[in-house]
């Protein structure tokens, strides 16, 4: 029996009729299927009690779709837009947002809303057109009732050609708040921000990369795809040197504000190996021990990454947290036979009630010899 206000037609969390013991098992079992050579390391899967596996979701990415009588928000399901008002995965705040929103917003066509974007408090509304719609909608009762919520900053972001992706780097405007609110680290991250979304289990995995990398004062740490700055923060709090890159430029802005004392390169990693490469020769140069911590998108580390890491960079201790066990497993394959070791392996439910799983692996450099 599906829970109350979950659509049927729905397909965004295909283990919503699974009991938890089922759907972690089932994802232990998908991480050792695709880890078979290191299917031994993998750990149970970490999640947080049953009763806190609902109601969890504080970001989303919907679209929106005038049906000629009311806004709807939801997924799409081959041409048919399936709404969800009130998706039980979603935290109770954030559905009631969507509601006000969807009274709130224009009754016509012509407001040529395509997704509705919310990330913690900030809230983006992605218009297809060049156009900058109309703010008759945005009353002042409407923005308290927002704020009464958490909503802190609405944007417009004009992107006429949005679709499989969603933003482009102009076209953004805020029309009420502020550019950028503070998640539960205490660190700053504006509209376009990717956060984990439970705080427990992400903290987990960072204290399991911690007490691993065992970052000091005669440390060197490169932080990949750093995002805001969280995973930085931990390893300056520890005395360590870090450097991050990450290609996003409103995450590097964060970046830079929430760890002041790391070096924050942009772009993509493997156009930043150069600098990477000449501040890594430094710190070893200094005596500092390398330590790399990645947290790469579903495609993993590139190609030009991998050499650098086998090749030259040589961190000591490696800790790599993946959100696809198939490419996951293919990283691990080069730098296993290119002087690491897998020392551990700890999935993490940070998805309850859907298939996805993300996994946290612990390497660890081995002599010329033993490989």
């Amino acid at each position: 029996m599906l829970p109350q206000g979950c659509n049927p037609k729905c397909r965004g969390c295909s283990h919503r009729d699974w009991s938890m013991t089922d759907s972690l098992e089932q994802k232990q079992a998908f991480v050792k299927s695709k880890l078979t050579e290191w299917a031994d390391l993998v750990e149970p899967v970490r999640s947080v009690p049953e009763s806190e596996r609902w109601g969890y979701r504080t970001k989303t990415t919907l679209s929106a779709r005038f049906n000629g009588n009311i806004w709807e928000f939801g997924m799409w399901r081959r041409d048919e837009l399936v709404p969800i008002p009130n998706c039980p995965v979603h935290a109770p705040e954030l559905n009631r947002v969507l509601a006000l929103l969807a009274d709130s917003f224009p009754r016509e066509h012509s407001f040529a809303l395509a997704y509705v974007v919310i990330s913690g408090a900030q809230v983006v509304l992605v218009i297809k057109s060049k156009q900058e719609p109309t703010l008759t909608w945005l009353s002042e009762d409407v923005a308290q009732g927002l704020a009464s919520m958490g909503i802190e900053g609405i944007w417009y972001h004009m992107n006429p050609s949005t679709g499989r992706r969603i933003f482009e780097k102009s076209g953004w405007m805020l029309i009420w708040g502020k550019t950028r609110s503070t998640d539960y680290h205490g660190s700053l991250y504006g509209p376009a921000a990717f956060q984990q979304l439970i705080p427990e289990l992400y903290n987990e995995s960072l204290e399991e990369a911690e007490r691993f990398l065992n970052p000091n004062g005669n440390s060197a740490l490169i932080d990949l795809y750093c995002g805001t700055g969280n995973s930085m923060r931990r390893w300056i709090n520890r005395g360590a040197n870090v450097i991050g890159a990450e290609l996003g430029g409103e995450a590097v802005e964060c970046a830079r504000l929430n760890a002041p004392q790391a070096m924050v390169l942009r772009g993509a990693c493997r156009q930043r190996v150069p600098q990477i490469a000449e501040w890594t020769d430094k710190n070893r140069y200094q005596g500092k021990e390398i330590l790399l911590y990645v947290n790469p998108p579903r495609t993993g580390l590139e190609p030009e990454v991998l050499e650098w890491i086998s090749k030259q960079g040589l961190p000591n201790r490696i800790a790599y947290l993946s959100c696809s066990p198939g490419t996951l497993s293919k990283n691990l394959n080069w730098l296993c036979t290119n002087g690491y070791r897998l020392v551990r392996c700890v999935p993490f439910d940070f998805f309850p009630q859907t298939h996805h799983v993300e996994t946290l692996a612990l390497l660890e450099r081995v002599s010329a010899d033993t490989y």
